[in-house]
């Protein structure tokens, strides 16, 4: 398979993952989750929760929200910080997250240069009420010093934009949570195979949609922040003239 055919089929398989990412999201659930009541630090320089003893998630409640199901699992940044999933990057912000590793060879890099456009075009918001979090898949060779390494290769380090490492199974339950994966279990255990997908969301509104990676950089932006918008920016039918 060449290049450019792996590239359209990852990018077909995203549209379609898209898809049933927001037919899922849009039904019911009564499963619970592990999202405690905790601070939320400055998203550029995040610290730890106090959760509850390592390895270990805080005690379940209620599902309200989609956010409520997100696995409130440990990682580690590339700067070496431990971090929350929920209670330290996703909690009352604005999220763009990928999933890639650094030694892929097809799609990862031409989704990393248009995230760069779409980080680009996000401006001042990026870092404050913006990130974007990059999740290996590759845990067991990319640790810390492997993304730093990886995001000098790729143009250095960018205000509001993580990369992630952790335990491989609990970065697994934070992409399946998502709904980033393949209903082929061969294809989905085949990280080469992993889809061009962004799952963003409005932790505070609680709209979350999904998007193939490789659209244009302008389409990914307008959309996000068109999805993602507090309720009070919302234009009224008065406010558009009629």
């Amino acid at each position: 398979m060449t290049d450019r055919h792996r590239l359209q089929r990852l990018v077909t398989l995203g549209t379609t993952l898209a898809l049933l990412a927001l037919l899922a999201w849009s039904a019911p659930s009564a499963r619970g989750s592990a999202i405690p009541e905790a601070a939320t630090p400055d998203c550029h320089a995040a610290e730890p929760s106090t959760a509850g003893p390592a390895g270990q998630d805080p005690p379940l409640r209620g599902w309200t929200k989609h956010s409520d199901r997100f696995p409130n699992v440990e990682l580690l940044t590339h700067r070496d910080q431990a971090v929350r999933f929920y209670d330290d990057l996703v909690k009352d912000r604005i999220v763009i997250v990928n999933f890639m590793y650094t030694s892929c060879e097809n799609i990862c890099l031409p989704i990393a240069q248009n995230l760069s456009r779409v980080h680009a075009q996000l401006g001042e918001r990026m870092g404050r009420d913006i990130l974007i979090l990059s999740l290996t898949i590759d845990s067991e060779v990319d640790d810390p010093s492997v993304l730093r390494e990886h995001i000098v290769r790729n143009g250095g380090e960018k205000k509001g934009w993580l990369y992630l490492t952790g335990d491989y199974d609990d970065i697994d339950r934070v992409r399946r949570a998502l709904g980033v994966y393949d209903l082929d279990p061969v294809i989905d255990a085949d990280k080469s195979e992993h889809s061009g997908l962004l799952t963003f969301g409005n932790d505070r509104t609680d709209q979350w949609a999904a998007l193939p990676a490789l659209m244009s950089s302008e389409e990914i932006v307008e959309t996000v922040l068109r999805i993602t918008r507090d309720a009070s920016n919302t234009p009224t039918r008065a406010g558009r003239g009629g």
